[in-house]
């Protein structure tokens, strides 16, 4: 469903997620699908956001929720006629996000060995996003990115 409020923000989607990598997959599908309906996107950026989408879910799910509590809530709208905002929160303990991120960085430029997958994944959406941002916790992420308009 579609909300639209007097800021011109349009929701795409607002709710939980199970941590099971079918519904994931299924919620990414559908979120990518009401992207294309309310602004349309090109096929480049359908596939950037499907990353960003899949990146930030199954690593919520796969570190976050330790507590055994199963739920990734999530968060994705479009601000003003382009801006896709998508916040992701797990219930967990959260991480030193800045920490990671500088480990990764290393990694990729050589100056450490590439032991572990730890940060891959948020320096791929980094990549792929104009803005990102952590909680103090390091158990909520929000990206932003521009879309171009198409319709």
């Amino acid at each position: 469903m579609l909300y639209l409020n007097k800021r011109d923000n349009k929701e795409i989607y607002r709710g939980f997620v199970l941590s099971d990598a079918h519904q994931a997959c299924e919620k990414v599908r559908m979120i990518i699908s009401r992207i294309e309906k309310t602004i349309g996107i090109n096929s480049e950026q359908s596939f950037d956001v499907r990353v960003i989408l899949s990146e930030l879910l199954q690593n919520a799910i796969r570190h976050g929720n330790t507590s055994g509590d199963p739920k990734v809530y999530m968060n994705v709208r479009i601000k003003g006629k382009d801006m896709l905002n998508i916040t992701v929160r797990d219930r967990g303990n959260g991480f030193n996000a800045c920490k990671i991120m500088q480990e990764e960085q290393k990694r990729a430029n050589g100056k450490t060995p590439d032991l572990t997958e730890c940060g891959r994944g948020l320096q791929i959406v980094k990549s792929l996003c104009d803005d990102i941002v952590f909680n103090r916790r390091g158990n909520c992420i929000t990206v932003r990115k521009r879309l171009s308009y198409q319709k």
